[in-house]
């Protein structure tokens, strides 16, 4: 597979195999991420592995954190209310997309729970990967950590693993803390769900479009 193939290939996976990463495949995957780029090669991300009864015991305390109607606490500023219009018209599209793929009608609060409660259920993959980072750094370090998040994604590919991305968990990151024991001087970015694919799953055949390259490159001679 080549770079651009994994690219282009990449994708939000929602379902995967009942079937255990082995940690060597892992450590072969970190091995090479770990030459993702950083500014002034700080290197920032702090990654945390959950698999077993540890990724059960933290889905379990988000899981019950949701229904409980626990009160969403980032560690960094989520979303602004006065983000451009276009943005907004993207994320509507990209909720909208998926809630039609499901068959999912927004009015059934039930059935909307638990599609929410499906990320905090990390989708049923084997292996959860936190991503940390120190929280006395400059903003410009969640650049960094974007980079390894894509170069991690790019990676499992290699290794027939799919991934998901999300920053939803990172809402409840006293939860995560607490049931961690991660201490407060740290800060919790994202989650990405990692394993197998279930390529037969009816909703990992759910694609994004993308907008068009004179939608985002400006050429200036």
């Amino acid at each position: 597979m080549t770079v651009s193939e994994a690219i282009k290939s990449r994708k939000s996976t929602r379902a995967f195999l009942d079937k255990p990463v082995e940690k060597e495949v892992l450590n072969k995957l970190f091995d090479i991420a770990r030459f993702a780029p950083s500014g002034h090669n700080v290197q920032p991300w702090e990654i945390l592995v959950l698999t077993g009864k540890t990724k059960q015991k933290l889905s379990d305390a988000l899981v019950e954190a949701v229904k409980s109607g626990v009160e969403r606490q980032y560690d960094y500023i989520y979303e602004v209310k006065d983000m451009p219009q276009y943005i907004k018209d993207r994320r509507k599209a990209c909720n909208t997309r998926v809630f039609e793929f499901k068959h999912l009608d927004t009015k059934d609060k039930a059935a909307l729970q638990e599609h929410i409660l499906e990320n905090f259920r990390f989708f049923g993959a084997p292996v959860e990967l936190l991503l940390l980072r120190e929280k006395n750094l400059g903003e410009n370090t969640f650049i960094d950590i974007g980079i390894m998040a894509q170069t991690i994604m790019l990676l499992a590919l290699d290794f027939g693993l799919a991934t998901c991305p999300k920053t939803s968990i990172a809402a409840y990151a006293p939860v995560i803390k607490k049931t961690l024991n991660i201490p407060d001087t740290k800060i919790v970015v994202m989650g990405i769900s990692l394993g197998y694919p279930d390529n037969n799953a009816y909703i990992n055949k759910l694609t994004m479009d993308r907008i068009a390259v004179e939608d985002f490159v400006t050429f200036l001679d």
